[in-house]
């Protein structure tokens, strides 16, 4: 595809998968309700993804549909990382394009930026706190950061629940040009956590209990987290990953711009930076991104991982195997809210079909991660591309899951 026609990929917004899917928009509202303190009467166990080899015609499908997205994105995406674990055909694992220009192969080993599926380990962090004893979702932000709520009386009443479920009504700092303008103009910067809260304090919060994803709230339980744990969150959520079975995927301190080798270089092309128009940010189409700070992440989109480790983290159900039977249960199925064309509940994305997982967006990457709860069934996807994601997923789940897609499409 040339460059002029690949502008049209829809820009990131969080119903642009839904939109390149020709999708309708939700309409049925899942009533909300505070999700249920967790008894230790052992852990939630899932369907597990399968560990068999997809046969070789299988495994092609999937690469020609890696090498389609390739080509179909042209200049406006280096490279593409899928992992497919499908409970009848097996698993195949494969990267596509560059990890950096202007030559350094893609493979399988590239960790990736993951932006906000950072969230996922965030959530599982606090709700094993919780199955502890040493949390309680009915914790406010006043019991555990008083300091804070005292500085924002509104944020004191705040519930675990409602930052986990994305109900707490504060205001996103990642939603508003501020963030991304000041990210641009000193790319290097080290961002603290209370500087965040900060930035999204300037901006008028809704009502507690109001339905809004926002990247502040997960910022905040980061901090209930190590004030609860005695940890900092990096190690905290370091330790959650690895307990589930990742080897090469962490949350770095805060002042920590690199990622471990091999890693992949991230970029703005067209529809990155058509996206970052979008919100009065302005990148240069051909920005290398990679050695930008990504502290402005931190426990909400701050992580790293591969395609093979968020795989394995999906098909834990997005950590709820380390949780009791009940919180598991209650993260995979339980209560939900609609909001910004998502259905939300403890820290997932539930797209419909049994199908839960969550994306992810940092300058410079986007990745998908689903895991179906009835089948076991896992697909994953990372770009070193800001805003291609929309226009490569429909082309992977042709070949690789149209059950998905027609889940992720709303019908």
């Amino acid at each position: 595809m040339a460059q002029s026609q690949a502008t049209n990929i829809p820009r990131v917004t969080r119903t642009a998968i839904r939109r390149a899917l020709g999708a309708a928009a939700i309409t049925v509202l899942v009533a909300a309700s505070t999700a249920p303190s967790a008894t230790a009467t052992g852990r939630w166990t899932g369907p597990p993804p399968t560990t068999t080899p997809m046969s070789a015609p299988d495994a092609a499908a999937i690469d020609a549909a890696g090498e389609q997205i390739i080509a179909t994105l042209g200049a406006n995406l280096p490279g593409v990382w899928v992992g497919v674990w499908d409970a009848r055909k097996g698993y195949h694992l494969g990267a596509y394009g560059k990890a950096a220009l202007p030559d350094t192969a893609a493979t399988v080993d590239d960790r990736s930026r993951i932006g906000s599926i950072s969230k996922t380990f965030t959530t599982a962090a606090a709700l094993r706190l919780v199955d502890q004893g040493r949390l309680s979702l009915a914790s406010t932000i006043a019991d555990v950061l008083p300091d804070l709520a005292g500085r924002h009386p509104a944020l004191a009443p705040i519930t675990v629940t409602q930052l986990i479920d994305m109900t707490s009504g504060i205001a996103d700092y990642a939603n508003t040009g501020a963030v991304f303008s000041a990210v641009i103009d000193d790319p290097r910067r080290v961002w603290t956590p209370e500087q965040i809260v900060e930035l999204s304090q300037k901006m008028p919060n809704a009502r507690p209990g109001t339905p809004g994803y926002t990247s502040t709230a997960t910022i905040i339980l980061g901090e209930m987290i190590a004030a609860v744990s005695g940890q900092s969150v990096e190690d905290a959520i370091d330790q959650t990953a690895a307990e589930a079975g990742l080897t090469q995927t962490a949350l770095p301190t805060p002042a920590d711009a690199t990622v471990p080798a091999p890693a992949t270089h991230g970029y703005v092309f067209d529809p990155g930076a058509a996206s970052l128009n979008d919100v009065g940010a302005t990148v240069a189409p051909g920005t290398d991104v990679t050695d930008w700070s990504p502290s402005w992440g931190g426990a909400a989109g701050g992580m790293y991982s591969t395609v093979r480790d968020l795989g394995t983290w999906a098909g834990t159900g997005f950590g709820s195997t380390l949780l009791s039977e009940q919180l598991g249960a209650a993260r995979v199925g339980g209560p939900t809210t609609v909001h910004d064309g998502d259905v939300y509940g403890l820290g997932l994305i539930h797209w419909g079909d049994d199908w839960v997982g969550h994306t992810g967006q940092i300058i410079g990457w986007e990745s998908f991660a689903a895991f179906n709860v009835r089948t076991g069934d896992v697909v994953v996807m990372m770009v070193n591309e800001t805003g291609s994601l929309p226009a490569a997923l429909p082309i992977l789940l042709d070949a690789a899951n149209p059950s998905l897609r027609q889940a992720l499409s709303g019908g």
